[in-house]
């Protein structure tokens, strides 16, 4: 089972917060996350993401115990 949370204005778009999944993989975990919001799986695809602590790729791997952060690629100027 791996921890996945939303920050930024992902979080605010969805209203989710976190959950607990089986998930092998973070492009996996983003259809997961699409079920349970409502929201397109493209949508989380364009995020960054953060593995245990470390940034990742949509198509990377994730084992027992990981915790996957989801956040919103910011704008400004």
């Amino acid at each position: 089972m791996v921890t996945i949370k939303l920050f930024g204005s992902l979080r605010l778009k969805t209203g989710f917060r976190e959950m607990q999944a089986y998930a092998s993989s973070v492009s996996e975990a983003c259809g997961l996350l699409a079920r349970a919001t409502g929201y397109d799986k493209k949508e989380f695809k364009n995020c960054l993401f953060v593995i245990n602590g470390r940034h990742a790729k949509y198509s990377s791997a994730l084992n027992e115990g990981d915790e996957l952060i989801l956040m919103s690629p910011s704008g400004g100027g």
